[in-house]
């Protein structure tokens, strides 16, 4: 979790905390077999730049299951004058 809360902002970090408690299965794995990524979005704010990511592919979460396909939007924001990029949303498309 510590790791988690240096990429996201304090918004995202609190609903990924809250799914990860909320998992009753041990460990999970998910292996990328194939990934795509497109830029789909730049903003410019009055505080801060907002930059939309198409992530699109393949995984696989059990070890000899298939490859199922994913398609997501991952928001990330930077404040303006430095600072580092933050994960403020990941959105389904699928």
């Amino acid at each position: 979790l510590a790791d988690l809360r240096q990429f996201t902002t304090p918004e995202m970090y609190a609903t990924i905390k809250l799914d990860l408690q909320d998992r009753l299965r041990g460990e999970q794995r998910t292996d990328v077999t194939h990934v795509d990524a497109e830029v789909i979005d730049v903003v410019e704010e009055s505080e801060r730049q907002v930059v939309s990511a198409r992530y699109s592919g393949t995984i696989r979460e059990e070890a000899e299951g298939p490859a199922a396909a994913f398609d997501e939007v991952w928001h990330l924001v930077k404040p303006d004058g430095g600072g580092s990029w933050a994960i403020a949303g990941i959105q389904q498309t699928q």
